[in-house]
């Protein structure tokens, strides 16, 4: 087990202290995604910047295009991160499946010790597969939750734009208006 900084990644406080690293961490973690050698983008680097606050810090002077960039990006993660929870919620489903197909046989007190090996080994993963799940889980409505704060900014300086706009507009109307 690692010495871990316990942090709020989703409604439920996620990691829990005594939970390994490869479960709470996303398979995605620390992936370089610059070219090697290469210094990060501003845009990767805000990114980076603006994930580990979970969005809840988005600078007011970032462009529409950042923001639509920001977006996107989180988006491509967001999926990626389904994904592999998908893949280990089939994983968790497929052992917890098997586990009770042999549930008859071991109840019957008859199961060849073959089979009681393989219900033990079973259990034993069914464990370990839960707490990945749960970290995927919580991971995935993070990230969701982030991905409505990017939406909400992005909504709030249309409307800005907006107001601005017609504002201008008023403006130009009452400038010609009185000629």
């Amino acid at each position: 087990m690692t010495d871990q900084k316990t942090t709020v990644r989703s409604a439920l406080p996620h990691p829990p202290g005594w939970l390994p690293d490869y479960c709470a961490r996303s398979a995605f973690a620390g992936v370089q995604v610059n070219e090697t050698g290469k210094e990060k983008s501003r845009r990767l680097a805000l990114y980076d910047e603006l994930a580990a606050g979970e969005f809840t810090n988005i600078p007011e002077d970032l462009t529409d295009e950042d923001l639509a960039w920001l977006d996107g990006f989180h988006a491509l993660k967001l999926e990626a991160e389904k994904e592999e929870r998908r893949m280990h919620f089939g994983a968790f489903a497929l052992v917890g499946l098997l586990l009770f197909l042999l549930m008859p046989t071991l109840a019957a007190g008859t199961a060849p010790l073959a089979i009681l090996l393989l219900a033990l080994l079973l259990i034993a993963l069914l464990a370990p597969y839960t707490l990945v799940y749960f970290g995927y889980e919580n991971r995935v409505r993070s990230m969701a939750i982030g991905r409505w704060r990017l939406w909400e900014a992005r909504q709030k300086r249309a409307e800005e734009a907006a107001a601005k706009s017609s504002g201008d507009s008023e403006q130009k109307d009452t400038t010609t208006s009185g000629d």
